[in-house]
């Protein structure tokens, strides 16, 4: 017999449009019946559901995270990475001696610590720092094709101990080379943690990969989301994207391999450019004070064909492309595929953050049908140094707002572990207020760039869901979508902006199960 269960609110968000309704969404086992304003069909009530009223708190879809990489934030939420903070490395230094105990290490035992950015410094978060017994053990293993790119030297030419993003990518897996069943362990409670906030997808995209005897790692591990499912310890959807050079045939490969109800690999991941912060994100004209423009990590040449080959292969891409040249070069070149192969016929292109994006070319953005994927946060971390990289064009970065004039589709994530614990309530704030958590800047930063509820809501969900390449599936309250659902401890309509950050979870809903309920807080 088929179980029903009936959830009924005053505040409903179905992501239809921007409205919220008041009513019931009736679930059917893992689906979504119908969602009904006003009264609930007879063959329903028969059944003899579960019925609960949540009263005022409003219900809306399960939220989506639209970028993330999971192993490294389920590394520092099980604290085998170390968090610190600081404006000089002698003060990280301190922190760190702080928060180890040393009498408790084991022989040959790491330390890894994450301060992944902070303002007030000139270095890229793309890097690794090293203490010199870390460099003893890691340093003769370097591709020697990238020792000068990526292993920092003093004007003697000795190692410094900071080491560049894609051989620090090497090392992080040395450091952390893990079988299948420790991956699991470590993903696990991060994952349940998730559904906390409300959260009933991920999007994992792959890092820079690091050349390993075993292949790429990339840190996607798909192997170890399935040993989780078949554990009955998978409490949320993950959608996988490896790093795309692996080639077309390894990722059907992988696809058809790890494919579960909670599990996919959803298309591949590249990076066309850097982050201004290094100057290395690839712009149209220089940096400010400087005659530096960037540069593309992948020859243009390249990216056209790795675009033309996923647009042949009906494989979705999420490229990561900060400056407005990286921008502009990836959209002519998704428009060109489009026009010679058809569009996708399921799942959409993304372009990950979009930092600097033209605003000329917002027009081509909406002709080339690329969603959006974007983190409100970020805007908070640069707002008191963009202008010293990129000067007026600081300006018109992050349009989040212009995005929706121009009825492009943007998608919400975080890129933790950029930033640790970044909830989606607190991303709405970020996009509501141009605000840090304290309230700063005091009018807020491109305060003009606001989003209303409704659009910020959206973006994390059925335009996440997008950015998923599965919003046939989830991100709506929709009849036959699957019943992922989150449930919110007030009602969203009579929150101000300002206190958007303060809303909790009081329930998150997976296929028709709760993963996360707030008991205290249900209204039976």
């Amino acid at each position: 017999m088929a179980k029903v269960q009936i959830l009924k609110s005053n505040s409903i968000f179905t992501a239809e449009s921007e409205k919220f309704i008041s009513g019931a969404i009736v679930v059917v086992d893992h689906q979504i019946a119908g969602v009904y304003p006003d009264q609930i069909p007879t063959r329903f009530l028969a059944t003899r559901p579960t019925v609960t009223d949540f009263g005022d708190q409003t219900i809306v879809p399960g939220f989506i995270e639209s970028h993330s990489h999971m192993f490294l934030s389920a590394l520092v939420y099980c604290h085998q990475i170390t968090l610190i903070s600081g404006n000089s490395e002698l003060a990280c230094a301190k922190e760190l001696d702080q928060k180890v105990i040393r009498d408790q290490l084991k022989p040959e035992q790491w330390i890894v610590a994450k301060g992944w950015y902070v303002p007030s410094w000139t270095d890229d978060l793309h890097t690794l720092w090293l203490n010199t017994e870390a460099l003893n053990k890691l340093l003769p293993s370097v591709n020697s094709t990238r020792f000068d790119k990526d292993v920092v030297v003093t004007a003697r030419g000795d190692p410094t101990g900071v080491i560049g993003e894609q051989t620090a990518m090497a090392f992080l897996h040395q450091i952390f080379n893990y079988s299948t069943e420790q991956k699991a362990t470590v993903l696990g409670p991060y994952l349940k943690h998730l559904t906390k906030f409300g959260l009933t997808s991920i999007c994992n995209l792959a890092l820079l990969p690091a050349k390993t005897a075993a292949g790429l790692d990339d840190q996607i591990y798909p192997a170890a989301y399935h040993l989780l499912a078949h554990q009955n310890r998978l409490p949320i959807r993950v959608h996988l994207y490896p790093y795309f050079k692996r080639g077309v045939g390894p990722l059907k490969q992988l696809s058809a391999r790890y494919v579960t109800e909670r599990i996919r690999i959803a298309g591949g991941k590249l990076f066309f450019d850097g982050v201004t912060s290094s100057y290395t994100a690839w712009m149209k004209a220089a940096y400010e004070g400087k005659e530096d423009h960037g540069r593309p990590m992948i020859p243009a040449s390249e990216m056209k064909q790795l675009i033309f080959s996923a647009q042949a292969n009906q494989l979705p891409l999420r490229i990561h492309a900060i400056g407005d040249r990286a921008i502009h070069e990836a959209l002519v070149d998704f428009i060109a595929a489009k026009n010679q192969f058809g569009q996708l016929k399921t799942g959409q292109h993304c372009l990950e953050h979009l930092e600097t994006i033209d605003p000329t070319d917002l027009s081509l953005m909406a002709q080339s049908g690329v969603v959006a994927s974007v983190q409100p946060s970020h805007p908070l971390l640069d707002y008191q140094t963009a202008d010293l990289y990129v000067g007026k064009r600081s300006q018109t970065m992050w349009p989040f707002l212009f995005f929706e004039t121009h009825h492009i589709p943007m998608a919400f994530g975080t890129d933790s572990p950029v930033v640790v614990n970044v909830t989606p309530m607190q991303n709405i704030y970020f996009a509501m207020t141009s605000q840090t958590l304290s309230g700063e800047p005091a009018k807020g930063w491109h305060a003009d760039q606001r989003l209303n509820l409704g659009q910020a809501l959206l973006a994390h969900t059925i335009n996440a869901a997008k950015a998923c390449s599965y919003e046939n599936k989830i991100g709506s309250l929709s009849a036959g979508k699957f019943a992922d659902i989150t449930v919110l401890d007030r009602n969203l309509e009579h929150t101000t902006a300002r206190d958007m950050k303060d809303v909790q979870v009081v329930g998150t809903m997976v296929a028709g199960e709760w993963q996360y309920q707030k008991t205290s807080q249900l209204i039976k």
